[in-house]
């Protein structure tokens, strides 16, 4: 509604009005103490004021008090100066002047304390404005402005929605507004206040009362502006009364005085108010031609603005939304940059974004192949970039929010939730934005943050009856799932309890449970899960999520290995939900429960019965890769590699089928058919190569698997040719030059130094030897490389040394063979070892057999046995054997002796 006006000409005390008329009257003589030059400039700065040139006032004002500080007339000028500064909106300005000159106001002090009521009241500070006209009341009994600060101190009270407040400072017999207002009964602010009455009254819901106080206005003496203003209270009244007939009535009346008015607004107003009530009394066309009025040119642009909402709004309720976009879209081609523009896009991108969750939901009744999200999100965002002030932008920036979302793009939408959060006023709207906001921040893993905003919705929406309804459990939910996923326990308990308390009927409830539970068995608390999933079936014994439950109560047992205990829960679940969909789950986590019970045996035929019944579950894959690695741990290599074979061959592309073909080869290398396990390694790099989702670390191993069945088919084929080292050997360098920080990049340059070697002594090409030393040394430096790597790596160097010793004569020969020495022993006197790590059984003990091989070959009795007691200590097995050796090296030593 257009705003309650105010008194127009306010009456000064008589005091001020005879200072100002003998002020204003030329050639008038000069107070004692004032010289003619002073009263000539406040007279002018006064005229200034009078006629309405405030900003030349309020500065003439200024210079008076600076060129007479000491003047008798300083609170006048002080006054003045503030007034004509609020007149300019310079609110803060004038309340500053105001309040520091209070306290030497004087006889003015009245006039001091209203105009900084004013100010306040101006400046939205209502509370302080309220307060400030009630002290003015309070203590100037006598003032000339008690009737206006009486209604000042009413209508900040209205601002601030307290309506009884109102309605007793305004209607109270001994009240300083109808004391004041008998004395003015025609005055324009006593009828602003009984108006300001019948508004306080209408928001009380008190109808009859309200109606009342709007009669005491006669309309005989108003002039037009308030007797429009008094009839269209009048039908709001009667609207809220459900007296439609009687304020349609009434709305002709109410067009006639607008008309009168000559004021487009209250035209404007009374047109959208007529249309407002035909639409309420269902005469839709009726109320469409009136809304019609309002969209001409000449009318204010909110009016248009909102003209046009209400015409769509029929359309739209007539599920007429084909020609409610129309509608809009011809009006944006005709007034594209009409104030009204934002409204018009919004709407219609509103509506392409209902039509857009119409068909995701099955429910558009719209037919054609309009992508109405791209629609809906081209409209928000023309209306963000090109109405940059526009007051709706918060609402847009929730439905593009929205549009962004729906597309997927969550992360995108973050932005214009959170302004949409911040900046839409306190409504089920705000609530929405909030909430989406959270959801995004959810989306992106910042629980925190997404935690804090399902908060706030829950605390500043607690009195939002639509929100509580609607969100409230929603919000409880999405609390639970961030609080899991930071692993705080007690926060998500909280959660779940709220909505078991608040919300038990809610679609979220028995899910919260649920989810609950199955969290605590994750978290290593399977009792108190198992005593919560029990309290499910009282709480909710018609749900569908029993089934479920009874599984999550299953696991709790299996995190407490107690392998019968879950047993039992999987053939009661089997028995008493036969035909239920998550059946197979039950059936694989029985196989695999029966197969850590110690019963492999059953567990075979488990799986294997899973496979044939339920050949396109989930859990088949898994299954069928169980029964292959059962044979592998049986060494039954055949069946191993049908059934991996089976699985890659059976289903499509993931890690298990790869998985599969990488064990298919292993089983055949295992039977010794290294040409086989070749095909296998071969075919898994292709499938890998041409998966965008491989695992590099399973394509390495791929690499390094096929060189080495290479190298072993040539080993136990001599007659194939030497080339077979360098397929090898090339399979080995793509795992250290593809993947050189990969465990399996130590394994290869390993495995290259065996081919090398073996290289070298089959073509007695000595570079060959240099090419093993090079890669048994890239072995030992890299950083992955485990002890057992590096210590196998050093042995092999060490070996090919000796080899190439064999080739020198001395003096050299004895430096190779002692280099040689010198890593064996590396691995004896932990040399090779790094922080904290530990020999390798295997590779200390070939290294010390080698090293004291040597020995004995140098013939270094003395040195062979000290070592032989040394390894025997590090590797007790080698006890009895060490003996032997010690007792032939002393033998030797004796023989050397003597």
């Amino acid at each position: 509604m257009p705003p309650m006006p105010v008194n127009k000409t306010p009456r000064p005390d008589l005091k001020q009005w005879f200072l100002i008329l003998w002020l204003a009257l030329s050639g008038a003589a000069p107070l004692p103490g004032q010289d003619a030059a002073e009263v000539r400039m406040f007279s002018a700065a006064m005229r200034r004021f009078n006629d309405g040139l405030y900003e030349q006032a309020e500065n003439e004002f200024a210079q008076f008090l600076q060129k007479f500080p000491e003047t008798a007339q300083v609170a006048d000028a002080v006054l003045y100066q503030a007034r004509a500064a609020l007149k300019q909106q310079k609110i803060a300005a004038a309340a500053a002047l105001l309040a520091a000159q209070l306290p030497k106001a004087g006889l003015l002090t009245d006039q001091y304390r209203y105009w900084l009521a004013e100010a306040q009241l101006q400046s939205s500070n209502y509370l302080a404005a309220a307060e400030s006209f009630a002290l003015l009341a309070r203590e100037h009994t006598n003032s000339a402005r008690l009737l206006e600060a009486s209604y000042g101190e009413a209508k900040a009270r209205f601002k601030l929605r307290d309506w009884p407040r109102v309605a007793g400072l305004l209607q109270a017999p001994n009240g300083t507004f109808q004391q004041a207002a008998g004395e003015r009964a025609n005055d324009e602010l006593v009828v602003s206040g009984h108006l300001l009455l019948g508004e306080a009254l209408l928001e009380m819901g008190e109808f009859a009362r309200a109606e009342q106080a709007v009669d005491r206005v006669t309309e005989g003496s108003l002039v037009p502006e308030f007797k429009w203003r008094r009839q269209y209270l009048l039908c709001r009244i009667q609207r809220a009364g459900r007296r439609l007939d009687d304020a349609l009535a009434g709305t002709t009346n109410l067009l006639t005085l607008a008309a009168t008015t000559r004021q487009l607004n209250f035209q404007a107003e009374s047109i959208a108010l007529q249309g407002s009530l035909l639409a309420q009394l269902g005469r839709v066309e009726a109320a469409t031609n009136v809304y019609q009025q309002n969209l001409q040119e000449n009318v204010p642009a909110e009016y248009r603005r909102l003209a046009l909402l209400h015409l769509i709004e029929l359309l739209l309720a007539q599920n007429q939304i084909a020609e409610a976009a129309q509608r809009l879209e011809a009006f944006l081609t005709k007034y594209p940059g009409d104030a009204a523009s934002d409204v018009a896009l919004l709407t219609l991108g509103e509506i392409h974004l209902k039509q857009h969750f119409a068909e995701m939901s099955g429910t558009n009744t719209v037919t054609g192949t309009t992508n109405h999200l791209s629609q809906a999100f081209a409209l928000f965002d023309r209306l963000v970039h090109v109405f940059t002030n526009s007051a709706l932008l918060p609402k847009v920036r929730l439905d593009r929010g929205w549009c962004l979302w729906a597309d997927g793009r969550f992360a995108e939408s973050q932005p214009d939730f959170h302004a949409a959060a911040e900046q839409l006023p306190l409504s089920d709207e705000q609530a929405v934005a909030r909430f989406k906001l959270a959801d995004a921040q959810f989306f992106q893993k910042d629980y925190s943050n997404a935690l804090q905003n399902y908060r706030i919705v829950l605390t500043r929406f607690g009195e939002w009856p639509r929100i509580k309804s609607t969100l409230f459990d929603h919000a409880l939910y999405q609390i639970l799932r961030a609080s899991l996923a930071v692993e705080d326990l007690a926060v998500a308990g909280d959660a779940v309890q709220n909505l078991l308390r608040h919300h038990p009927d809610s679609f979220f409830s028995d899910r919260s449970l649920l989810l609950l539970g199955q969290s605590l068995t994750q978290a290593d608390k399977p009792v108190k899960a198992r005593e919560l999933l029990g309290d499910f079936a009282r709480r909710f014994p018609n749900s569908a999520l029993l089934p479920e439950v009874e599984l999550a109560a299953a696991q709790t047992h299996i995190r407490e290995r107690d392998w019968p205990g879950a047993l039992a829960r999987y053939d009661a679940w089997l028995t008493r939900h036969p035909a239920d969909e998550m059946r197979p789950r039950a059936e694989f986590n029985r196989a695999w429960v029966t197969a850590r019970a110690g019963r492999e045996t059953n567990a075979l035929a488990l799986f294997t019965n899973f496979v044939a019944q339920f050949p396109t579950n989930e859990f088949a894959p898994p299954a069928k890769l169980w029964v292959a690695d059962y044979y592998y741990g049986q060494k039954d290599w055949v069946n191993a590699e049908r059934n991996y074979q089976e699985l890659f061959q059976n289903w499509p592309p993931s890690d298990l089928t790869f998985q599969a073909r990488m064990m298919a080869g292993r089983a055949a290398f295992a039977r010794q058919s290294y040409s086989d396990a070749r095909s296998y390694y071969t075919e898994l790099i292709n499938a890998l190569v041409k998966s965008s989702n491989s695992p590099p670390v399973m394509l390495a191993e791929a690499y390094y698997e096929l060189g080495d069945a290479v190298f072993q088919e040539f080993i136990t084929n001599p007659a194939k040719p030497a080339g077979s080292f360098t397929e090898a050997i090339n399979a080995f360098t793509r795992v250290t030059q593809d993947f050189p920080t990969n465990l399996h990049a130590a394994f290869a340059w390993g495995s290259m130094g065996n081919g090398y070697a073996q290289l070298a002594a089959i073509t007695q090409d000595a570079k060959n030897y240099d090419l093993a030393t090079n890669a048994y040394q890239q072995a030992m430096n890299l950083p992955q490389a485990d002890v057992a790597t590096r210590s196998k790596a050093e042995v092999g160097l060490a070996i090919v040394l000796e080899k190439m010793a064999e080739k020198k004569t001395d003096p050299e020969q004895t430096e190779i063979f002692k280099a040689a020495l010198g890593h064996y022993t590396n691995l004896v006197y932990g040399n090779n070892l790094r922080a904290g790590e530990r020999p390798d059984p295997f590779w200390l003990k070939e290294a010390g057999l080698a090293a004291a091989r040597l020995l004995e070959v140098q013939k270094q009795w003395a040195v062979a046995i000290n070592l032989y007691q040394r390894l025997g200590e590090m590797v007790p097995p080698l006890h009895a054997t060490l003996k032997l050796k010690i007792e032939k090296a002393r033998e030797q030593l004796e023989l050397e002796k003597n």
